[in-house]
């Protein structure tokens, strides 16, 4: 039997315009602890790229359908 795989997805995006900040968020799939989570993951990421003194403050990977 084939299982089905489900789209899951959580994007944040943040529109900041001279004093204004909107954020807009979408979910698919995705429980509000899990999003925190991936909040988490990513305030993590950009920390550790500060203290390594990155300019790139976010990285990206692609997970391939075989994994």
């Amino acid at each position: 039997m084939e299982e089905k795989k489900i789209e899951r997805a959580f994007a944040v995006k943040f529109n900041i315009q001279q004093n204004n900040i909107q954020t807009q968020m979408q979910t698919k799939n995705v429980s509000p602890q899990e999003a925190i989570g991936l909040l988490e993951m990513a305030k993590d990421q950009i920390l550790d790229n500060l203290k390594k003194g990155r300019k790139e403050v976010f990285q990206s990977f692609q997970k391939s359908d075989e994994e």
